[in-house]
């Protein structure tokens, strides 16, 4: 069992590689703002995501197994305390190197995704602005009796002309 959880480590390492990858891509698209791209690696995503889902799952169950045959491992132990108790020296360096990898890999796609989203807000807020000029929509500085913002409308066209 030992082997089969140094194994998803692994292959989490993989998966968060690529999603590291497709993350530096998608941030490209969203400043060139290449939406056939951006749209194809979204796909691409899911379907990391959904292997990391996967791969995080059977960890999981390999945790369970591993708990019934040791009682002092738990379903939540931390991998630090796992590495630990593997059985021999050369298996403890194995794991810790691999969830040492999977902890940086980890955060620098959490920080890829948190610039991307920053990226596409501004994005968003950019296209509302253009859309509100075109069509003559204004948000004011004074809210409504309601508590929401006041959005007062202006003729931009002569459409009787």
């Amino acid at each position: 069992m030992w082997q089969e959880i140094a194994a998803i480590l692994n292959d989490l390492n993989k998966v968060y590689l690529q999603l590291i990858e497709l993350g530096t891509k998608k941030k490209k698209a969203l400043v060139t703002i290449d939406m056939k791209t951006l749209e194809e690696l979204i796909k691409e995503e899911d379907a990391l995501t959904k292997k990391i889902r996967e791969l995080e799952q059977k960890r999981q169950k390999v945790l369970i197994h591993m708990a019934v045959e040791n009682r002092s491992i738990k379903q939540d132990t931390k991998m630090e305390d796992l590495v630990c108790m593997a059985p021999t020296p050369q298996l403890q360096q194995i794991l810790g190197q691999l969830h040492s990898s999977l902890s940086k890999h980890t955060a620098e796609a959490k920080e890829l995704s948190e610039g991307n989203s920053l990226l596409i807000r501004g994005a968003m807020q950019a296209v509302a602005y253009h859309l509100n000029r075109i069509g003559g929509a204004t948000v004011e500085l004074t809210y409504g009796q309601s508590g929401g913002e006041v959005v007062s409308h202006r003729k931009n066209y002569e459409f009787d002309a």
